[in-house]
């Protein structure tokens, strides 16, 4: 079987988890499967997506030459299906999303008109895969063949931790204890302020802890007051990013607490920093609930005290970070290696390809 696997985000590292990754799996079990970005609507070529016996468009809004895209696949009995790892698609929740509140009258118009674009390609397709159960709950009240397929480790990606987990490994303690937060955007300042208080406590009381920052993140000046035991460090790669994470002793997963987007979300910040055996404190929000049996593999937090305790109990007892860092690392392992996602994949195929077929037979 062929598969023609675009992209419509441009950020990189999201592209790598649903559509490069996707390639992976696809080619491990003996299919083909071809990438190409789309992300800028005059890179859509209707031509190239033809003969290919499946057509995945991971977030791509509606437009003329998308539209002609799957009309074509429709006419030859291919499968169209639509691919999201976000709440992208839902028109009346747009308003919940703190990011939008802080566009002009304008962006906000051109915003909702976008999230309805997502949505015209949603409805288009024959199924939808998502990230997330919450995600796959949101598709079907819309009418909608969807089926979860989470995110997983690739194949590179998954030799950079084994290099990186067996340096920390080999690491000679030290009293210094890391706590790390990356962010891709600075929509998440809402986020890690959930965790901020705790960690103005936490530096406050072990003047050997340090706060590392990758990305964009606005601070308090509480945090700043620290100086140099909080450092910022650009955005960057994943590797760079496996690189630096790699040296935390302790990773942040704060998320905004009951918020529709936020529930939405994947779980991959524990899928990343579990590969690398650090453990993760995270918010008791959907996510990780889902995958984090506390006390074993993570920790949870859902207000200033939880957050507290979690960080201390972890900063206090360096044998409680390993323990936890290593019961991480073999749940990722075990869920969310190539090689997992792959049999799933095989699973799940037969499905994806019928879909077309099902929507036929549904009509008539």
């Amino acid at each position: 079987m062929r598969f023609f696997i675009a992209s419509g985000c441009p950020i990189a590292t999201t592209s790598l988890y649903r559509c490069v990754h996707l390639s992976e799996q696809l080619h491990s079990l003996g299919q083909e499967a071809r990438v190409v970005d789309w992300f800028d609507e005059t890179r859509i070529d209707p031509a190239s997506a033809v003969g290919y016996d499946a057509v995945v468009l991971y977030r791509l809004p509606m437009s003329a030459p998308l539209s002609q895209v799957i009309k074509a696949a429709r006419t030859a009995g291919v499968p169209a299906i639509f691919d999201t790892d976000d709440l992208i698609f839902e028109p009346e929740l747009v308003y919940q999303q703190r990011a939008v509140a802080q566009l002009s009258t304008r962006e906000q118009a051109q915003h909702v008109e976008g999230v309805g674009r997502y949505l015209q390609t949603l409805q288009a397709c024959d199924a939808v895969t998502t990230a997330t159960p919450f995600l796959a709950e949101l598709v079907r009240r819309r009418g909608k063949q969807v089926f979860v397929h989470r995110n997983a480790l690739g194949n590179e990606m998954l030799a950079a931790a084994n290099r990186l987990q067996a340096k920390r490994s080999a690491r000679v303690p030290s009293e210094r204890v890391v706590i790390g937060y990356g962010s891709g955007t600075a929509t998440h300042d809402t986020d890690f302020s959930e965790a901020a208080p705790a960690l103005r406590t936490i530096l406050d009381q072990f003047p050997a802890t340090e706060l590392w920052l990758v990305g964009p993140v606005a601070i308090s000046s509480e945090l700043e007051a620290f100086g140099t035991r909080v450092r910022r460090f650009p955005l960057t790669d994943w590797q760079g990013w496996f690189e630096r994470a790699g040296q935390f002793d302790i990773a942040l997963g704060p998320l905004e607490m009951e918020n529709v987007f936020c529930r939405a979300k994947s779980e991959i910040k524990f899928v990343e920093a579990g590969a690398l055996g650090v453990p993760l404190v995270a918010s008791r929000t959907e996510p990780f609930t889902e995958v984090l049996a506390p006390e074993e593999n993570g920790l949870l937090a859902s207000n200033k005290e939880e957050w507290t305790e979690a960080l201390r109990s972890l900063v206090e007892n360096p044998g409680r970070r390993t323990q936890i860092g290593k019961s991480a690392r073999a749940s990722v392992l075990r869920r969310y290696a190539p090689e997992i996602r792959a049999a799933e994949l095989a699973q799940l195929l037969p499905r994806l390809l019928g879909a077309r077929e099902d929507n036929v037979a549904a009509r008539v």
